[in-house]
């Protein structure tokens, strides 16, 4: 019985001293004040194989951009059960996003693209009345061009907006993304906010690693890298580094180039897909057409910015030719 007790005094005296320490260590360590930019929701993961896809891009003109061409990728590969809406303000920030909700103007236009193509649905809406007009699967962010390599320009807005948007939305679920734009052509005159134009889309990556980090938005669409990887093809050729005019992606091999990224990052993944499948012949006689003698190569440089973010891959070019 003696040694038995002489265990149970030990047992109960390093106890004690534990939670003393336990509790010495607590009242001296100050708890952590969350802030704005701490993660503040768990993104739900895609859809897979979900009956209808709906997708909003809260955006502005490279919203556009990255959307126009989807309408002949859709049509080539037979579905129909996409359909994306850009709600549309030329040059509008994620912050001026956020001020529209409080506002509620009507200062927005309304996109739609479907495999039957593209059309305005609204000239003249509100944010909030777009936020909850459908159940979205997937809502995409997006920032203003110039200021995308700019992450102290996202929050505390980006955060606010979500919570918006959850407050508004009909949707019982939704994931959420976003559009990392493109470098500038090394002819912009606002590139010098940058320095280079490889300066401007490594701070864009940059600020979409952050904006990742601390949002939870891990779904990125990765823009700004695959036009990185088509300005390394050596047997693409366009004006402007393709650009039309020196900031807005060319009208037909970049918007389908952006389209494709679009498509590989949120459709094909939700619907068991590939772009490698689409067979789509987009432009007009005398443009910078996308046909059978390019087309695999700019796929491909959609997939591998997918598939590596922030980094221009080895294997643009390679093995690709026409298809």
């Amino acid at each position: 019985m003696t040694r038995i007790l002489q265990i149970v005094v030990l047992t109960l005296l390093f106890v004690v001293a534990h939670n003393k320490g336990t509790i010495a260590q607590t009242v001296s360590m100050p708890a952590t004040e969350p802030t704005d930019e701490t993660g503040y929701f768990c993104n739900p993961p895609l859809p897979y194989l979900p009956y209808k896809l709906d997708i909003l891009f809260i955006g502005n003109s490279f919203s556009i951009d990255t959307s126009t061409a989807l309408p002949s990728i859709l049509r080539s590969l037979g579905l129909s059960t996409v359909s994306v809406y850009v709600l549309y303000k030329g040059g509008c920030s994620i912050r001026q996003h956020y001020e529209y909700f409080l506002s509620d103007e009507p200062v927005y236009e309304l996109w739609r693209y479907t495999l039957e193509g593209e059309k305005r649905l609204e000239s003249k809406t509100t944010i909030r009345d777009v936020m909850k007009r459908f159940s979205y699967e997937v809502v995409i962010f997006q920032q203003y061009s110039l200021h995308s390599g700019l992450y102290d320009t996202y929050e505390p807005y980006l955060a606010k907006l979500i919570q918006a948007y959850k407050i508004t939305t009909i949707s019982p679920r939704t994931t959420f993304a976003f559009n990392q734009t493109w470098a500038y052509s090394s002819q912009h005159s606002d590139l010098k906010t940058y320095g280079s134009q490889t300066d401007m889309w490594r701070q864009i990556c940059d600020a979409t690693r952050a904006m990742k980090s601390h949002s939870g938005i891990d779904v990125i669409i990765p823009c700004g890298t695959a036009v990185q990887n088509a300005r390394s093809l050596t047997d693409i050729v366009t004006a402007n580094e393709w650009t039309r005019d020196n900031q807005h992606i060319s009208l037909y091999q970049g918007r389908y180039l952006l389209a494709c990224t679009l498509f590989e990052a949120i459709i094909a993944p939700c619907l068991g897909v590939s772009i490698c499948d689409d067979r789509t012949v987009y432009g007009k006689p005398g443009s910078e057409v996308v046909d059978d003698s390019n087309r695999r190569a700019i796929q491909d440089c959609a997939r591998l910015a997918v598939a590596n973010n922030y980094s221009v891959s080895e294997f643009v070019g390679f093995g690709s030719g026409g298809r």
